[in-house]
């Protein structure tokens, strides 16, 4: 029988009065840390606080040079919010890092009649689908793009001593052609892709070994890397699944989340959790904007410092 007067947080009674996250101590950051992001949409929020904290951020998406007038790459320069909703889009992303993509341009796309060909003036552009919004008027200048993006995607990982992954969704679309996984539904975003790619809902085991196989190349290369994972709070913004949405997102967050606890406890000396979604599911305050998805400044402060409270190397 529990006789403590103080909380005692192993019962849920003293829990559901008084919630408490409980977060690892790490000293990973101080002024001079470099960092890596990469993930769903509270990756970029995270990415954006790093920045204004003064934080030396990769991948340095601005420093990209390309030909807008031929070349397409997200919102950039203007915007750096990009964006790799799923594990697989990571996985991807640190093959072609260390050079282990060499049949991307296998599965480009041409595009006709749609945003993109007003945007290039072209009326046939072509798609790089395995990065968001990534087009050119033609196949050499996207292969162009594909491997400046490459070498970037090294560099940042090369240098920076701590690399902040945010998982967001179980979702994906499956290259008809290639095998590989779009980063976005076929034909969103400027167009392109439809036709070329099949829905599939991922499994426990998909995700499980899309973030092992990232994180075995990467300590590979670099084993004194530090990560902190995360499961992005912003829900999905639809489905593709026979299931209302609410169903489908508490679907696609618990996957996630089984699956960054058993990589935390797997690879527990160079990975950690930051509990961004169990912040905004359970402890009270505002979360959401209007919309009810794209989460409030103010709850990006309250995780930040979190992160910052927690990871701080000692003075």
């Amino acid at each position: 029988m529990k006789t403590e007067t103080a909380p005692d947080y192993r019962y849920w009674a003293d829990y559901k009065r008084s919630p408490l996250l409980a977060i690892e101590k790490r000293p990973l950051l101080d002024a001079g840390t470099k960092v890596f992001t990469m993930g769903s949409c509270f990756a970029m929020e995270v990415r954006r606080a790093l920045i204004e904290k003064g934080f030396d951020v990769y991948p340095k998406y601005r420093d990209l040079q390309f030909d807008k007038a031929t070349q397409i790459f997200d919102k950039l320069p203007e915007r750096d919010a990009i964006a790799h909703y799923d594990t697989f889009s990571i996985r991807q992303e640190f093959e072609a890092a260390f050079g282990l993509f060499p049949d991307r341009a296998a599965g480009f796309c041409a595009v006709e009649g749609n945003l993109v060909n007003q945007h290039l003036n072209a009326a046939t552009a072509y798609q790089d689908p395995y990065r968001k919004l990534n087009y050119a008027v033609d196949l050499p200048r996207l292969e162009d793009l594909a491997a400046k993006i490459d070498r970037m995607l090294y560099d940042g990982i090369a240098k920076a001593e701590v690399l902040v992954l945010t998982l967001g969704l179980t979702e994906v679309w499956r290259h008809n052609r290639t095998g590989r996984y779009f980063c976005r539904p076929p034909g969103s975003g400027y167009g392109g892709g439809k036709g070329e790619a099949t829905f599939r809902q991922s499994t426990f085991v998909e995700n499980y070994e899309n973030m092992r196989a990232t994180l075995d190349l990467l300590f590979k290369h670099f084993p004194e890397k530090q990560i902190v994972l995360s499961v992005s709070p912003v829900p999905l913004e639809r489905t593709y699944a026979k299931t209302d949405i609410g169903t489908a997102n508490l679907e696609s967050k618990s996957i996630l989340r089984a699956v960054a606890g058993q990589i935390c406890r797997e690879y527990a000396k160079n990975v950690m959790y930051l509990p961004s979604y169990e912040m905004a599911t359970i402890i009270p305050g505002p979360v959401f904007q209007e919309d009810g998805r794209h989460v409030l400044p103010e709850f990006v402060d309250q995780v930040m410092s979190a992160f910052f409270k927690f990871c701080a190397k000692p003075a």
